[in-house]
């Protein structure tokens, strides 16, 4: 149980919602564009990542000028996406009522940037749970930093053993414990079990309401 929490602060891939057919298709789109292979088993074992990072990794060295660019492309194509693409995960809502009306502070940290996750969150009906969404652009740094996390709590007036950080990737779950704040790892992403294991969160749940029966105000 983890007592003495006001905010609870989620990563969005693989934690609120399951975008990895926007994501690759995305990607697909972009690659065939600029004539490179797409190669999807690379680019799934990298999400979480900001894109930049990513196109570090799967691209040659001649596009590390034109990351910004790249970040354009494929932002395009992933708006052009009907959002049929992009689903929200199991529980997902519900929980997010529940916790809501107990009265915490929710926010979305997120390698998206806040206006992409805005456009998904609206869409999908759940925006209104959150008090703030941090992402790509906010602070100088994407995750595994952890800017991203102090700046919700500044923004939240919220101090790090009052938070909690959910993310289904070992990247996410690292900014969260160099934030200093309490972190739960979820299986319902990219990241197995055994990748989650190697950060050594506080906790680790296997399904989203779940977080409603551990975390006390």
């Amino acid at each position: 149980m983890l007592l003495g929490i006001r905010l609870i602060i989620y990563d969005l891939d693989g934690v609120l919602i399951d975008s990895n057919k926007a994501i690759l298709e995305s990607f697909k789109r972009m690659m065939m564009e600029i004539n490179e292979p797409f190669k999807p088993e690379e680019i799934m074992s990298r999400i979480g990542f900001s894109l930049p990072q990513i196109f570090e990794v799967i691209l040659p060295s001649k596009y590390n000028i034109r990351f910004e660019e790249l970040r354009e492309i494929y932002i395009k194509h992933f708006q052009d996406l009907d959002i049929k693409y992009t689903k929200l995960l199991p529980e997902v809502y519900d929980t997010l009522l529940e916790m809501q009306e107990r009265g915490f502070l929710q926010s979305v940290a997120t390698n998206k940037t806040v206006t992409e996750a805005k456009r998904i969150l609206e869409e999908l009906g759940v925006l209104e749970f959150f008090d703030l969404l941090a992402g790509f652009m906010t602070v100088d740094n994407p995750k595994p930093e952890p800017d991203m996390i102090f700046y919700t709590l500044e923004k939240l007036q919220v101090e790090p053993f009052e938070a909690v950080l959910v993310d289904d990737t070992n990247v996410g779950l690292t900014a969260g414990i160099n934030a200093g704040v309490r972190t739960i790892g979820i299986t319902t992403g990219n990241n197995t079990l055994e990748q989650i294991q190697l950060v050594n969160p506080t906790m680790i749940v296997h399904g989203f309401s779940e977080i409603s029966r551990i975390i006390e105000c």
